[in-house]
């Protein structure tokens, strides 16, 4: 018994569980190397950005960019970079956590039903208030009850379907799945039948536009976002347990349905924000975490994590700096839905050894 007690001793701290300290580095040469890359690359595409919305505009135009004019822009464009490099980090970090509970590569929390309902509760205000109330114009009152309305829903969900400690999370998904399938089509008949102007307004706030992203927002959300990165980075150690499947993580020790619950509020909470204030990014944490796994080669989720945030982030940056130096001839979102769906596709053919 005392030789079992070692072996588990040791287990919980070289996987940095509860009471324990690990004893291995954090990370390896290949990740701090990797790592370092991304940050480099990160900030050279905010660079581009910035080159795109100042320089390469004026060039365009025909029209010189004075200091004057540059600062102006400069002001517009540093929190839409910080809006972009936020949602991205958030994503990111509740995909990969979302993975380890359902211990599958190809799943995104989207798959819930999070996308459906930032798009149907769009819809709804606008069909039952008009484009121009304030629930809907006003960005501060409709950002909060978007991601309300989601966290809410997102809970009600997850109490429902996994009550009693039956952790289904396969019918946790097919739920989520017929839900979005709901919501869709009650979403488009709204959409239909209301008026072109109302219908265009809501095409607009559901769209991905960083350019309509509601920066006036941005103070609020960072410290939420903040909040739920740094709950999962915290949670890091348990993660490594929780990757092993349930029966093994409660047999080292694990709460494994509290650390459950926790884990789907904090995805359903970041989720909310993050889509509420960006809009529906299906693929980017699934095609940043596979990256991540693929170039890193490790288990241990705090640098996976680091590595998705900074992968998710120069994907979507880049892809914005592409978009506005193209002038918006492809959309952000179809770059990277066509690269996360050719990835997605490589992953089912490798998983089944096709």
């Amino acid at each position: 018994m005392e030789k079992v007690a070692k072996l588990r001793h040791k287990f919980f701290a070289f996987a940095g569980s509860d009471g324990y300290a690990p004893k291995i580095k954090s990370s390896t040469k290949r990740e701090v190397i990797v790592i370092i890359i991304l940050v480099v690359l990160l900030a050279g595409a905010g660079a581009l950005y910035i080159y795109s919305r100042t320089y390469a505009n004026a060039f365009r135009l025909g029209v010189p960019m004075t200091p004057v004019a540059f600062e102006r822009i400069l002001g517009r464009t540093i929190p839409h970079l910080y809006g972009m490099i936020a949602a991205a980090v958030v994503l990111a970090v509740v995909s990969l956590s979302f993975q380890t509970i359902t211990q599958s590569r190809i799943l995104t929390p989207s798959m819930i039903g999070f996308d459906s309902v930032f798009v149907g509760t769009q819809t709804v205000l606008v069909f039952v208030f008009g484009a121009q109330h304030f629930l809907f114009a006003d960005p501060f009152a409709n950002y909060l009850i978007t991601a309300g309305i989601m966290v809410v829903v997102s809970l009600l969900m997850f109490g429902a379907i996994l009550r009693n400690h039956r952790n289904n999370i396969v019918f946790l998904l097919m739920f989520g799945i017929v839900l979005s399938g709901i919501i869709g089509s009650a979403s488009s008949y709204m959409q239909i039948i209301m008026n072109e102007s109302d219908f265009f307004q809501v095409a607009a706030a559901t769209s991905v536009n960083v350019n309509n992203m509601n920066v006036s927002i941005i103070n609020l959300v960072l410290p939420i976002m903040a909040v739920v990165v740094g709950l999962t980075l915290w949670r890091h150690r348990r993660y490594n347990v929780m990757n092993l499947g349930p029966s093994q993580a409660k047999g080292l020790g694990v709460a494994y349905e509290k650390e459950l619950r926790w884990n789907l509020i904090l995805i359903a909470v970041g989720m909310s924000v993050a889509t509420a204030l960006i809009g529906s990014l299906t693929f980017l944490g699934l095609l940043a975490v596979n990256a991540a796994r693929e170039l890193m080669k490790t288990y241990k989720h705090l640098p996976l994590f680091i590595g998705s945030a900074l992968m998710a982030a120069l994907a979507l940056v880049l892809g914005q700096s592409v978009m506005e130096l193209l002038e918006g001839a492809i959309p952000v979102t179809a770059i990277i839905n066509l690269v996360g769906c050719s990835y997605i596709f490589f992953l089912i053919l490798k998983e089944n050894k096709v």
